[in-house]
């Protein structure tokens, strides 16, 4: 199951169109279709690696000339020399001629029609090759490099029940009710009633990682007066 992704950066947004681009890789039809999808995964998931090897080595601009650009970074940050010829930098350098013959056009009408596992291989590569350089770097690898779903295309038939739990003994009109909702497609639903005095906090981080639908905000309430309000970016929002 793909769960709702909180975006909060350009690196993670750009990681889940690559994840997007998979999904209907892998849902398409008919080769045309299929090959779109598997050279947008594999471009992509290019640019990740570029950006998430600059912020791992504090620098700028690797991607003009990629292996040189890294292999100096790598000096200049004293980090362990990449071994191109074997391993995730052998696939990296795989991925690399697939990216340019893609995006400059050097590849034969023939080459335009991959198969969906260079789109699953793009992910797996770039996955594995950003994990290594922050570990080269002595640094954690970024959280979104995990998420690893899409649902692809959203078949669904538009109509989705609400729901809000209402705890023992708590009253939904009551002015010192504590109230937890979200905001779904520019309405507000309401999620929970809570005991006046209830710390809201842990309440709204539950709910965030409950839902299973992408939302724009979540809100806390004491009666009608709102004290928490956190606007979300959600990929499908």
């Amino acid at each position: 199951m793909s769960y709702p992704k909180i975006v909060d950066n350009p690196h993670y947004h750009l990681w889940t169109d690559a994840l997007h681009a998979r999904a209907l890789a892998k849902q398409a039809n008919n080769r045309w279709d299929r090959g779109t999808y598997v050279r947008w995964c594999v471009a992509t998931a290019w640019t990740v690696l570029e950006m998430a090897c600059d912020d791992a080595l504090e620098t700028s601009g690797i991607g003009r000339r990629f292996r040189e650009n890294l292999d100096e970074a790598c000096v200049a940050k004293a980090a362990a020399s990449i071994d191109w010829g074997s391993g995730v930098w052998q696939r990296v350098s795989t991925l690399h001629q697939a990216r340019k013959d893609f995006v400059h056009v050097n590849a034969t009408q023939e080459r335009l029609f991959p198969e969906f596992g260079e789109a699953d291989l793009a992910i797996s590569t770039v996955r594995d090759a950003i994990t290594d350089i922050f570990n080269r770097a002595g640094k954690p690898p970024p959280v979104w490099l995990q998420d690893d779903g899409d649902k692809g295309w959203d078949r669904g038939n538009g109509s989705m029940a609400h729901g809000a739990v209402i705890h023992a003994g708590v009253d939904p009109q009551g002015e010192e009710t504590v109230r937890i909702s979200y905001e779904y497609k520019d309405k507000e639903y309401d999620s929970e009633f809570l005991p006046p005095g209830t710390d809201y906090g842990p309440r709204i981080e539950h709910l965030l990682h409950s839902l299973r639908i992408p939302v724009t905000a979540v809100r806390a309430y004491q009666g009608r007066i709102m004290v928490y309000e956190r606007k979300l970016q959600m990929r499908g929002a």
